[in-house]
Parts: C-alpha cells; structure tokens; sequence
C-alpha cells in the first residue's frame, strides 16, 4: 500500500494489540490485561491482511514454532479503526474508516445486528506490563515514515 510521506501508519501487530487493549477496557477485567491480551492472540489461526482490513480466523491457535504471518506490514493509523467479533462464529474483523463518523455508522449497523462485539478501537492504550503481555507488538502503534 503507498504511504504519503509522513502519513502515520500502524503495524499490524500493533494494530492488534490497540485492538486487544480496546476488548480488555470494555470487559468487566475479571482477568488481568496481560492475560486477556495473551489469549486473544494465542487463539488467531489465519489472518487476511488487507491495506484497510484484517480478518482474522480463531480456533486452537498455532503450533508451537508457528507464527503469524504480515505481523510488520504496516496499515493506515489516519482515521479510524473498527473491531468486529462473532464469537460463534471464531472470526473477528479490524476495518479501517476515514473518520469518527463513517466509522459509528458502521458501528450502529453492527450493534443492530446483535451478533458479535463490535467497538472503536482506541489507538491511545499503553499496556500495564509490556515485557509481560505477549510475545509479539509493542503498544507504541503511530509510527511515521522516516
């Protein structure tokens, strides 16, 4: 995907993990951050990554010695992104808008639904233990193009 020069952009690891960080904010933390963050990317089997989307399939998760592919791809952090899960149906759903508003339209169409978890991720998190949470991602997520 072509950047503008000094177009801010996310990794996909960091992208997941605002996305992670975004679900523990929003649940009753009745498990701590670096548990709920670790679980949610240990279940991830496949991820499609598109310049403004990533699918990603949950299941048992990766082997041992497995990992995921296009972690340091790096996506668009100029407007906003939107977290989309089915838990019945083992997908969630990262889509990148251009703005607050497109995106909670988005969100209002999801929420009428009533089939999944759906939220704006907030790119502004920082975790509370960052060498403790997972094995990939930093919670860093704008980086500029040098």
């Amino acid at each position: 995907m072509p950047f503008h020069d000094n177009q801010p952009r996310i990794s996909v690891k960091g992208l997941l993990m605002q996305a992670f960080l975004t679900g523990w904010e929003r649940s009753d933390k009745s498990i701590s951050q670096d548990e709920y963050v670790d679980s949610s990317i240990r279940v991830i089997e496949t991820m499609q990554v598109e310049p403004e989307s990533i699918y990603a399939e949950e299941g048992l998760g990766l082997l041992d010695g497995d990992e995921v592919d296009h972690l340091d791809d790096l996506l668009r952090a100029d407007g906003v992104w939107l977290y989309y899960g089915v838990e019945a149906e083992n997908f969630f759903l990262l889509q990148w808008y251009p703005d607050d508003a497109a995106a909670k339209a988005k969100l209002a169409d999801l929420e009428a639904l009533g089939d999944g978890v759906q939220y704006i991720v907030d790119l502004t998190l920082r975790r509370a233990n960052p060498s403790d949470a997972e094995n990939f991602g930093d919670s860093s997520p704008v980086q500029l193009r040098s």
